[in-house]
């Protein structure tokens, strides 16, 4: 049985692929997630990241694809051609707990064996948002999967997902499920001992701020998603253990 040798570089960035190839040598060492959900289940989606890992062979830090949650067969296709492109791992998108990381894990495993690479070498992680089913789950994520690094938490697919917004006027406080949703996050990853990071919006300004919040509400991190928001976090990189 194999251990998953994956270690986080801090800071993280997750963009499109469009947006990243001008910002890939900027980034310099970086954990990169190449956010490819659009179309990552077309044929061409994998020669598409040829380029992305081709620059990212001349930087530090390691590349994981956020993809959509996969159906049965083309969700297989399409993960065994990723796959051999050898990256570090994926992170999973719409996720909708344990069941959903399990079933991704086999996927992963069949296409690691096609592929003559190593059982459980390629990292997994969970995002937490666009499914309430994983917000109200009680499974715990411990011992899911050996491959499981963290989880990842999308406040703007939880607003989506609820229907609700990030601050509430009238009450002048957090909205009620952004605050539930981002304890749970915490709590799920901590029960299960392993990472927990938030997501950043696109317009945030002000991303050291937003990582000290997050930090103090027992966050990991937090994973950028620009040049601008990397290059404002730059001068440290405080991180929980």
């Amino acid at each position: 049985m194999s251990v998953n040798r994956f270690e986080i570089t801090l800071p993280m960035l997750c963009a499109k692929p469009d947006a990243l190839l001008s910002q890939i040598e900027a980034s310099g060492a970086v954990t990169l997630i190449v956010d490819i959900r659009k179309d990552w289940v077309s044929a061409t989606a994998a020669d598409a990241m040829r380029p992305i890992l081709a620059h990212r062979q001349l930087t530090a830090g390691d590349t994981l694809f956020r993809v959509d949650r996969p159906d049965d067969e083309t969700g297989h296709g399409a993960i065994e051609r990723l796959v051999a492109l050898r990256p570090c791992g994926f992170v999973l998108s719409g996720c909708g707990g344990a069941a959903d990381i399990q079933k991704f894990d086999a996927m992963l495993r069949v296409a690691e064996a096609i592929h003559g690479i190593e059982a459980g070498s390629i990292a997994l992680f969970a995002e937490l948002g666009e499914d309430a089913v994983f917000l109200l789950s009680p499974v715990s994520l411990k011992d899911v999967s050996r491959r499981l690094k963290a989880v990842i938490f999308d406040s703007r697919g939880l607003m989506q997902a609820t229907d609700s917004r990030a601050f509430n006027a009238a009450a002048s406080r957090t909205g009620a499920p952004l605050l539930l949703a981002r304890g749970i996050a915490v709590v799920k990853a901590r029960q299960a001992g392993i990472g927990c990071y938030e997501l950043l919006q696109e317009t945030e300004n002000d991303p050291r701020t937003m990582r000290e919040i997050a930090l103090a509400d027992g966050f990991s991190g937090v994973v950028t998603r620009n040049a601008a928001q990397l290059a404002a976090l730059a001068a440290g990189h405080d991180v929980r253990p």
